[in-house]
């Protein structure tokens, strides 16, 4: 306890105080890309988080062995929950660090900044930071005159940012304690922590007391045991919910700023901080006015099919997952023929590309085993409606429903579908190659076109290819098309030079592509091969201009 009494005599007499914007240690040089997103007022997203537990300096110097093992831990009865550092407590670390201010605790607050410094710059979900952006932002009604004060704006902020979740601070300052709960903020002890967890947590699960006690000692730490699929996929949804709000945000704002200037605010739907029901339902009631100007108004059909699996707590599991990945990530790239966004895109595109990998590995080694088991909101509700989930190990309850498994059709779609993958990747690759060979500007002017006349065969190629491929599908995308509309499209995909593997017929073509799922995939392909067309005849025109330059034609 006397390194709690001294934290707080230090905050009291302001010996550790700085100006928010200071930076002091490598902790508060970082950037921490998470924070400084919520900074950015409408990337506040995540609709699925249950707790969010404020971290005190005196807790990270002293039980940083039990914040560890917090951060990693599966806890049945609260759901999904995250620790969140508070900047002030970042600038506290990184003073004590270096011994001025309380040297007996100097050493301590050595192991507390480099764990605080791996999660961060490793992005570790389970562990957010605030970032000075945030801190700097004043509450309304709150006066910080200390850092105690900083301390409670945080929690009162991430309150006002996750009104879905609950805040807990957690603090070993008696003080501090009382001041959060007046200001209406849950606050515990770490041991009044523990006790909570205790009484929410099945027999025989144990959780730390404190590592004085020794319970585990250096050399018991618990192993780790191996994460669920349950808990796998809740991790994922959680990484896609938290990357598709932050992008779609962005995007949101930015659009909505194009098209009405400073009265952006005035007219969207919902006001920020937004979750990501807010920020679909805004793209829903701004879309023929904002989005429709610039994207195919079809894929409307996207937002609303995220929307219907995201927003309203359907079970989700592998098949659906890969699903509305794959629909986030077809209706990202539709907007990166638009914008960057300030790298949003990017970042966000880079993520779903790698979340579709995992699920579709875990799927692969589940095979018939995978089952729709988990809830997209992650709420308490969820947590005690256990015969919609499958229980964790914990609890060691059996399910004896039958197994979800991909039906003859439904595989036979993915079949199908899998052979325009294929056909667009060799597409992309193709036109990457061909770009480069006809790039006149890497060839001397003296060269002879004997060399060219090759690559500048296959752009023509290309485009033909990029024609018809196109013609195929804008046919069957027309309203009320036929079966006949199919035959284009069919008879392209199984010549023998596009596809000689996957076999089948007209019909099944027909009804894979009638399905919403594929239908909605196959217009944002529609307008990504648009742009490729754009882009191939503009390269065609610009090396024909430059051939009859060089007196080659």
């Amino acid at each position: 306890m006397q390194i709690v009494e001294d934290l707080h005599a230090a905050r009291i007499e302001k010996k550790m105080d700085l100006p928010v914007v200071q930076a002091c240690g490598e902790l508060t040089c970082m950037e921490i890309d998470l924070a400084d997103e919520e900074s950015h007022i409408s990337s506040n997203i995540f609709s699925g988080l249950n707790t969010l537990i404020v971290i005190d300096t005196n807790i990270m110097i002293s039980h940083l062995t039990f914040i560890k093992y917090l951060k990693d831990a599966n806890i049945p009865g609260i759901g999904r929950f995250l620790l969140l550092i508070p900047w002030v407590v970042l600038q506290e670390l990184d003073n004590l660090k270096r011994g001025k201010i309380l040297a007996n605790v100097s050493q301590k607050a050595i192991p507390a900044v480099h764990f605080i410094y791996t999660c961060l710059k490793n992005q570790d979900p389970r562990l957010w930071g605030q970032s000075m952006q945030l801190a700097s932002q004043k509450t309304q009604s709150f006066n910080t005159d200390n850092n105690d004060d900083r301390v409670l704006q945080c929690c009162l902020q991430y309150q006002n940012l996750y009104p879905q979740a609950e805040v807990i601070l957690l603090t070993d300052d008696k003080n501090l304690c009382n001041k959060a709960l007046v200001s209406e903020i849950k606050a515990y002890s770490k041991a009044d922590l523990v006790a909570a967890f205790q009484k929410m947590t099945p027999k025989g699960t144990i959780i730390s007391e404190d590592t004085s006690n020794n319970k585990w000692g250096k050399d018991k730490y618990p192993k780790k045991t191996e994460k669920s699929s349950t808990n796998r996929l809740s991790e994922i949804i959680f990484d896609m919910e938290k990357s598709l709000g932050d992008v779609l945000s962005s995007i949101l704002e930015t659009e909505l700023k194009i098209a009405f200037g400073d009265l952006w605010l005035e007219v969207v739907y919902h006001k920020p901080p937004w979750t990501l029901a807010n920020v679909l339902e805004c793209y829903k009631k701004h879309w023929m006015a904002v989005f429709g100007q610039f994207i195919s108004r079809s894929l409307i059909s996207s937002i609303e099919y995220l929307y219907a699996h995201l927003c309203k707590d359907k079970i989700i599991g592998y098949s659906t997952l890969r699903n509305v990945l794959w629909e986030s990530k077809m209706l990202l790239e539709m907007f990166s023929s638009r914008s960057t966004y300030d790298g949003f895109l990017s970042r966000a595109l880079a993520q779903m590309n790698k979340l579709l990998k995992t699920v579709e590995e875990m799927e692969s080694c589940k095979g018939e085993n995978s089952k729709d088991i988990l809830k997209s909101n992650l709420g308490n509700d969820t947590c005690e409606k256990m015969e919609d989930v499958i229980l964790s190990e914990h609890t060691q309850t059996e399910d004896k429903s039958p197994l979800r498994e991909p039906s003859a059709q439904e595989n036979r779609h993915m079949e199908i579908w899998s052979v325009l993958e294929s056909v667009w990747n060799r597409i992309n690759v193709f036109s990457f190659e061909i770009f480069q060979k006809v790039d006149l500007s890497a060839i001397p002017p003296t060269s002879n076109m004997s060399s060219f006349q090759e690559a500048f065969m296959d752009l023509q190629k290309l485009m033909s290819t990029v024609n018809e491929i196109l013609a195929g599908i804008q046919q069957v995308l027309v309203p009320n098309s036929s079966f006949q509309d199919v035959w284009a499209l069919y008879r392209f995909l199984t010549n023998n030079e596009v596809n000689n593997s996957t076999k089948f017929t007209a019909e099944e073509l027909y009804d894979c592509i009638s399905q919403e799922i594929y239908r909605t995939r196959l217009s944002v392909g529609c307008g990504q091969l648009i742009q490729l067309e754009h882009t191939v005849r503009q390269c065609y025109e610009s090396v024909l201009l430059d051939i009859k330059n060089r007196g080659w034609f």
